[in-house]
């Protein structure tokens, strides 16, 4: 890919700097705010909602769907301002650029163009029922049942590990539709609204900020036409699903300002210097993890094979994440643990973002997962 940005995108992320900026005097009174390690998972349904008064929201979709137009590659460098600028963006990233990329490109017409537009205007947020108690990172583990009824399909199963259940309006949700074929065949997946009879969801707080969710699922029923792409051929679906999810350079945008602001902290206290080779190993290895980023952007918008690349991505991204929190705690001291508290070095984000960067590892597919995809997908191993 052609790694010299236009003007367009200079000016695009100019765009997106300006807005990031005011939305500032209204997460400053969030004390959730500051506690949130990385700080993109953050929920809020407000700040979703102007995100999508903005047109941020659902950018590389069709016009005719709310969306501009736009690339892949777009849309990972103004999530990376974002990111820079922490905001929280869990509702954004699940309803956008999880769920609904994959809504666009396998759902019903009749679907996308009931649920896009929706999600664009920054009204209508998912979350993702993929992990169980006993499939996580071997999703085609799951057990969750779906039952085709007629015209609909009755749902029950357990999921666990699901970000912003606990405030989003609709679920995607992968089921087992056909227990007697290859555990990657009889997979389906389907949405429907969390106050559906018969979903209960229960949130708990986590080591890195903010919340979880159990979701049990007791006989829902959800109608066929909520089906997303066909039915046994979920797999495909999840696989692309994840493809998106994992381009995480709202994530990088996060870590560059910690190690910005951590070298400026230094600066000011006369240590940069001494700690020169730690912080340029630093910078280097986030341009890796950005370039990484971006080029499965970029195959994503030539419609290639993004998997490896995106697996390469999401697991540069979770090690510099882990690196720059083991650094930036020791060059900083005891003072760079105090948890935030907006007078200690950082604004108390470096201990946050200790907690948060041990999950980095394993959530959203394990380390381990994200080398064999690559080995396999990328290598041919």
């Amino acid at each position: 890919m052609d790694l010299r940005f236009s003007p367009e995108h200079v000016t695009l992320r100019e765009e997106a700097d300006a807005f990031a900026r005011g939305l500032r005097p209204t997460l400053e009174h969030d004390p959730e705010w500051r506690r949130q390690g990385m700080l993109s998972d953050g929920d809020s349904r407000e700040i979703t909602r102007a995100l999508g008064a903005a047109g941020w929201i659902g950018m590389t979709w069709p016009i005719e769907l709310g969306g501009r137009g736009l690339t892949h590659v777009d849309a990972a460098l103004v999530e990376e301002v974002f990111g820079y600028h922490w905001l929280p963006l869990s509702l954004y990233l699940l309803s956008y650029k999880t769920v609904g990329c994959a809504l666009e490109r396998f759902a019903a017409p009749e679907l996308r163009e009931r649920l896009l537009p929706a999600i664009a205007r920054g009204e209508l947020t998912f979350c993702q029922g993929f992990s169980e108690p006993g499939a996580g990172s071997d999703l085609a583990a799951l057990a969750t049942r779906a039952v085709r009824d007629g015209d609909r399909y009755v749902v029950s199963g357990h999921k666990i590990w699901t970000s912003s259940a606990w405030a989003a309006d609709w679920i995607y949700l992968a089921a087992r539709t056909d227990p007697d074929r290859p555990r990657h065949r009889g997979i389906s997946v389907l949405v429907c609204p969390l106050d559906t009879p018969g979903i209960e969801v229960r949130r708990f707080p986590v080591l890195g900020g903010g919340y979880l969710c159990e979701v049990f699922l007791d006989e829902v029923e959800i109608p066929a036409s909520q089906l997303v792409g066909e039915e046994n051929g979920g797999w495909r679906v999840l696989m692309a699903t994840l493809d998106f999810e994992r381009v995480t350079a709202e994530k990088l945008g996060g870590l560059a300002w910690v190690l910005d602001e951590l070298e400026r902290t230094l600066e000011a206290q006369g240590r940069a210097e001494r700690a020169r080779e730690r912080l340029d190993s630093l910078r280097g290895q986030l341009e890796a993890a950005r370039l990484l980023s971006l080029r499965a952007a970029d195959l994503l918008d030539r419609a290639e094979p993004a998997s490896a690349a995106s697996a390469m991505a999401k697991l540069a991204g979770a090690r510099l994440a882990q690196r720059l929190a083991a650094e930036a705690s020791g060059l900083l001291g005891l003072d760079g643990l105090v948890d935030g508290e907006p007078d200690a070095s950082l604004g108390g984000r470096v201990g946050s973002l200790v907690r948060a960067a041990v999950a980095s590892t394993v959530s959203g597919g394990a380390a381990e997962i994200q080398q064999i995809v690559i080995a396999r997908r990328g290598l041919g191993l």
